[in-house]
């Protein structure tokens, strides 16, 4: 980690030790250093992922090996699966605030269209939000953009003018989400599936942080993570329109090592098509081995999992103590994940109103995400963007990194996401200079 730029890296989960070490115990033979059993997958490896999504995430039919495609990372299962089920210009529903990479993921080489979901005053964990998806669907439709699917990307946020105080925030959601850290209820998620049946859609559930759960006094009555293969989908959808994305890199600390997994029960022929595809994406022998060693050892992952949530509740605790000593709301009630949504709308100066409806063309944004460069969606408040960029760039100046929700499509400036995921040491300095830069910032705006 730089010196100069403290990075709360959210996406980097707190026992990377304990995992590197056991990377180091495991027995690396010659074959590892070949090709292996080919570009989707090791045997061995799918073998040990459909035994473990067997016996942690509750599936109502067994989960078979020859339900699952590797690849290097769940970047490359999402760039497959959009490949697989929309054609050039097609178009991909996701809600915001959204995960900033989902806009390359998708268009890079599939070419399909990102289409953001705004929920406005809607909960998008609630029931009521998928009303405001099937809005989104219908007007994509109407302008000549024919929707593939919507990826549920398992833990939300909610945009509040106000956001209530010490409220706890609940979100019914089944995978944990990024930026938000909530979970859909089984209420939600079945809603999401009739939607998708009655428009003849894909349904793609993105359950990394599966296992990334914590528990503190502030989230006590969260909505619990549910997977979508833990739900009876008889009736609501096509079993061959339901797939899963996992990976290594959340849950398992070991992002730089790329292996992700596709998993769909009902959709051998999609399995097929990917596979031809799959050798620009396939996965280091090493690798495979490493992730099959760790899931085959169940009393380490016992230990590990237990550990985990124990030091991301920690995190949760001390990160949101500072934020509620220094008055910053945050949407409360997480549960999942490695970070919270912060408002730091009020740093943006006294003369700067953000309501949360900043959004003229979210095709702008789309593009400039996903080609990489500093978007220019808000163009209804001008001031605010300024002012919002002005603040970004004192926390960088002063070597901390704190996500912009710029990044996440949020519906409003002033929205960041704060990682809490890093040794202790590694977070108190992060806060130390994230005060210094709220002390400076109240400071100047005083004199506007």
């Amino acid at each position: 980690m730089s010196e100069e730029t403290l990075s709360k890296r959210g996406q980097e989960n707190l026992p990377a030790g304990d995992s590197l070490e056991k990377l180091v115990q495991t027995d690396i033979t010659p074959y590892h250093l070949t090709y292996g059993d080919g570009p989707f997958g090791s045997r061995a490896l799918r073998s040990a992922l459909s035994d473990y999504f067997n016996d942690y995430f509750k599936p109502v039919k067994k989960v078979l090996p020859e339900h699952l495609l590797v690849a290097g990372g769940v970047t490359s299962i999402i760039d497959l699966i959009t490949y697989g089920v929309a054609d050039d210009g097609d178009g991909i529903l996701i809600g915001r605030p959204l995960y900033t990479s989902f806009a390359s993921d998708v268009k890079a080489r599939a070419g399909a269209k990102l289409c953001p979901v705004s929920t406005g005053a809607e909960d998008p964990m609630s029931e009521e939000a998928v009303e405001q998806y099937e809005k989104e669907l219908l007007r994509q439709e109407k302008e000549g953009t024919r929707i593939r699917a919507i990826i549920l990307s398992r833990y939300a946020y909610h945009h509040h003018d106000e956001v209530p105080k010490r409220a706890a925030y609940i979100d019914p959601s089944d995978s944990p989400h990024n930026p938000l850290g909530k979970c859909y209820s089984v209420d939600t998620l079945k809603a999401y599936m009739r939607l998708c049946q009655k428009h003849r859609i894909h349904l793609v559930s993105d359950e990394v942080y599966a296992m990334s759960i914590y528990k503190t006094p502030d989230n006590a009555h969260a909505t619990p993570f549910t997977s979508v293969l833990s739900i009876d989908n008889a009736g609501l959808i096509d079993a061959n329109r339901v797939h899963i994305l996992y990976g290594m890199s959340k849950d398992f600390s070991s992002n730089g090592l790329r292996c992700g997994v596709l998993l769909t029960q009902a959709n051998a022929p999609l399995i097929k098509t990917l596979k031809t595809v799959s050798i620009f994406s396939w996965p280091t022998s090493i690798t495979e081995h490493y992730w099959t060693s760790l899931l085959t050892d169940r009393p380490f992952l016992s230990y590990y999992f237990a550990e985990n949530s124990a030091r991301l509740a920690a995190g949760y605790a001390r990160l949101t103590a500072f934020l509620r000593q220094n008055r910053i709301e945050w949407i409360e009630g997480s549960n999942a994940g490695f970070f919270v949504w912060a408002d730091f709308r009020a740093y943006l100066g006294p003369d700067v109103v953000v309501t949360g409806q900043e959004v003229e063309k979210e095709e702008d944004q789309v593009e400039a995400v996903a080609a990489g460069r500093p978007s220019r969606v808000y163009r209804t408040n001008r001031k605010a963007k300024e002012r919002d960029d002005w603040f970004f760039e004192k926390l960088i100046a002063a070597g901390v990194f704190v996500a912009s929700g710029d990044a996440f499509f949020a519906e409003a400036h002033g929205w960041y996401r704060v990682s809490f995921s890093v040794p202790g040491e590694v977070l108190e300095l992060g806060l130390q200079r994230l005060k210094r830069v709220l002390d400076e910032v109240t400071i100047e705006n005083s004199g506007l």
